[in-house]
């Protein structure tokens, strides 16, 4: 759970812009982890919820705002057209490293483009029941498919 606030909170202190995402400084770390510190935990469940069609609550005690949240994980959904990007079963099978990145920088230039500060996606998980819908959009694995290991 500290790994996703903390990914929350990052988003709302990095304005969205054109550059490059690089990992957060030192001091960057530190005010996630301050923020952090200061929350309640009605606040830490608050903001792993949705309100208003995909956003987050803000909480504006700590100064952290309402970020924008699309449906993923193969585009920028929720918010008008948009382009279609390969599911992350075949993204993942091709294993193009160089690919998956161009993939991630287009969506990422989309979701900017329609002020959504992040992506719900994408997806890991090992494919233990077929009966699963979301199985196309994980970057995993089909468990039957590794030898020595019986199917669940």
């Amino acid at each position: 759970m500290k790994k996703t606030l903390a990914a929350i909170i990052l988003f709302s202190l990095v304005p969205l812009g054109g550059a490059q995402a690089t990992l957060p400084s030192a001091e960057v770390e530190n005010r996630v982890d301050s923020i952090l510190g200061k929350m309640t935990v009605e606040e830490k469940i608050t903001i792993l919820g949705g309100v208003n069609d995909f956003y987050t609550r803000p909480i504006p005690r700590l100064g952290i705002p309402s970020l924008r949240m699309s449906d993923g994980p193969m585009g920028v959904h929720d918010y008008g057209p948009t382009a279609a990007y390969p599911a992350g079963i075949a993204l993942a099978a091709s294993w193009d490293t160089d690919l998956a990145r161009r993939v991630g920088t287009a969506m990422g230039q989309d979701a900017r483009a329609r002020g959504v500060h992040f992506i719900l996606g994408p997806g890991m998980n090992i494919y233990r029941a077929p009966m699963c819908g979301r199985n196309f959009e994980y970057l995993g694995r089909i468990l039957s498919s590794l030898p020595g290991l019986p199917f669940p």
